[in-house]
């Protein structure tokens, strides 16, 4: 089991290596652009948060060490996904990883242009879709690393409805906003992305790429539940305000799982692991379920037009 500590780990040298994180603006994301800035590394921050993203990337380049550019993209919507890694592929041959970080919780029931629910669209088709459009320049780069960023929130709740992935019944018959919907869309679209991730390695065995999962993290104080309404919102305040005071829920310090799964040398092979601060957890039995996995795979690559597969029998779209 690969386990670290802040003192007990060599990072690799990231100069001259190119990484993508998207949600690359704020809270984790933006930490970590920050330390892999430190070590050389050329960031390619992606964000819908364009002034922030901006800053960041101008604040990265006035450092001494590395170089950033920021890519605008509103990751909720799969045309503006393909844009974004045809952008990226016309100036950037190799990537060396790729961070698939960007995620939501809202208690709006909100459905894209595309027809797909907000957290299924952003957490996980998107960073389906993203991982093959990129998958050529992360194996020109081999080794190279996927990060996917999960939450210990895949093991909160009633696990995949493999009859309704796009989550069209999870919220009231009226459309009115629900926090417990968002909690449960939010459950769902992490343990999709933890279902992603095992089957993603198996396909990948042999090809110079890992890829592995993170939890942050319980409450890590981020903009990510700034959506929250009432007693949650409240509730999360109280919860950030005392962690951070502590130092126990800051995205430094969940930033630092994020810069050793893509600076360790001891790493460079290993896949298919789950770690949340420094250390190899287990996921839920539900990540491990073949046929569930296979199901979403299937289900995601009729979505995406990525993938060897069409849709399964009974997966309804």
């Amino acid at each position: 089991m690969a386990q670290g500590t802040d003192g007990d780990r060599t990072p690799l040298d990231m100069d001259g290596k190119t990484v993508l994180i998207t949600g690359g603006a704020r809270g984790m994301g933006r930490e970590t652009a920050r330390k892999l800035g430190r070590r050389g590394a050329h960031l390619i921050v992606v964000d819908w948060e364009g002034e922030a993203g901006t800053r960041l990337r101008d604040e990265l380049n006035a450092a001494e060490a590395g170089s950033a550019e920021f890519r605008y993209c509103n990751l909720s919507e799969l045309d503006a996904v393909r844009a974004l890694a045809a952008e990226v592929l016309a100036v950037h041959s190799r990537l060396d990883v790729l961070y698939c970080n960007a995620g939501i919780t809202d208690p709006v029931y909100r459905v894209t242009p595309e027809g797909y629910e907000h957290h299924v669209a952003t957490c996980h088709l998107a960073h389906f879709l993203l991982v093959h459009l990129l998958l050529d320049a992360l194996r020109a780069a081999a080794p190279s690393r996927i990060v996917v960023i999960s939450s210990e929130a895949h093991k909160a709740g009633d696990g995949l409805d493999l009859e309704d992935l796009n989550n069209a019944r999870l919220w009231p018959d009226d459309g009115a906003p629900s926090n417990n919907a968002a909690f449960a869309a939010y459950h769902r679209a992490k343990l999709a992305n933890l279902c992603f991730m095992l089957e993603m390695n198996r396909r990948l065995a042999g090809s110079g790429v890992t890829i592995n999962a993170i939890s942050p993290g319980f409450f890590v104080n981020t903009s990510i539940y700034r959506n929250l309404t009432g007693v949650f919102m409240w509730g999360a305040r109280l919860v950030f305000g005392i962690g951070t005071l502590l130092g126990l829920n800051t995205p430094e310090r969940s930033a630092r799982t994020y810069e050793w799964l893509a600076t360790d040398p001891a790493l460079e092979s290993v896949s298919g692991r789950y770690y949340q601060h420094l250390r190899e957890l287990d996921t839920s039995d539900a990540a491990k379920d073949r046929d569930a996995a296979a199901r979403l795979w299937a289900w995601s690559a009729a979505q995406t037009g990525v993938g060897d597969e069409a849709a399964g029998p009974g997966v309804a779209p």
